[in-house]
């Protein structure tokens, strides 16, 4: 049954996400459904003006997230600050977010979780040294949820850009039945967008272990940075 289930719903993936007019007609529901969620939320929040301060110094970022809690991120970024480039993944779910996160005046790039990712990370570093921050879900593009690849770890060595820690959560909220369990939020719920610099050294020269250490602190510091706003929103443990 699994097996059927995984089968239909590549089906139906190909047939809804290959017509270029259904992909504009969901890309607007989805462009007008985040902004007015947005807009209905008593927002706190908290580290925004110290990222603001780093990006008008004219030194791009790179921002982390958990793909849990992308449904509000494309309003997670001000457009005053710089050109932000959405990496996402390459398969039809993900050209479909880099379409909503253009809508939000970001520019996007197709990374193969398949392929040598060598070319990626050469458009990379060429886009930050012209001042472009990239922003990405460290667990994604199909996971295991919260658990961090080590991607940003090398291009904060390549690059030497800081990273940023980014999330939100929600008093009221639904999860979507995915492997990330995305959390959505209830219209004019209680929100907040946490930003916070991580304070690790990657170094020019990273050996095995030192790569693996600095993979699990940043999986484990976004984890805490997560449960930070799931608890000031009022909840025991993370939702999702």
């Amino acid at each position: 049954m699994r097996k059927f289930i995984r089968k239909t719903r590549g089906r139906l993936e190909k047939t809804l996400l290959d017509n270029p007019r259904l992909v504009a007609a969901v890309t607007d529901r989805l462009e007008r459904r985040i902004r007015a969620s947005h807009d209905s939320i008593d927002w706190i929040i908290v580290g925004k003006e110290a990222l603001a301060a780093e990006l008008q110094s004219g030194r791009p970022v790179i921002m982390v997230l958990w793909h849990g809690r992308l449904a509000m991120a494309p309003t997670g970024w001000d457009n005053s600050w710089g050109e932000l480039c959405i990496v996402t993944s390459s398969s039809r779910p993900g050209k479909l977010v880099g379409e909503v996160m253009k809508r939000f005046g970001n520019s996007t790039l197709a990374m193969s979780s398949r392929k040598s990712n060598t070319t990626t990370s050469l458009q990379v570093a060429r886009m930050t040294r012209d001042g472009t921050s990239i922003g990405f879900a460290i667990d994604g593009s199909s996971g295991p949820r919260r658990v961090a690849k080590s991607v940003p770890i090398d291009w904060a060595r390549m690059t030497g850009m800081p990273i940023w820690l980014y999330t939100n959560s929600f008093e009221s909220y639904r999860t979507l039945p995915l492997w990330d369990r995305m959390a959505v939020p209830k219209a004019g719920t209680r929100g907040c967008m946490l930003y916070r610099r991580w304070d690790a050294e990657v170094p020019r020269r990273l050996d095995t272990e030192t790569r693996e250490s600095l993979r699990a602190r940043l999986q484990a510091d976004l984890d805490a940075l997560t449960l930070d706003a799931d608890r000031m929103m009022g909840h025991a443990g993370f939702i999702n």
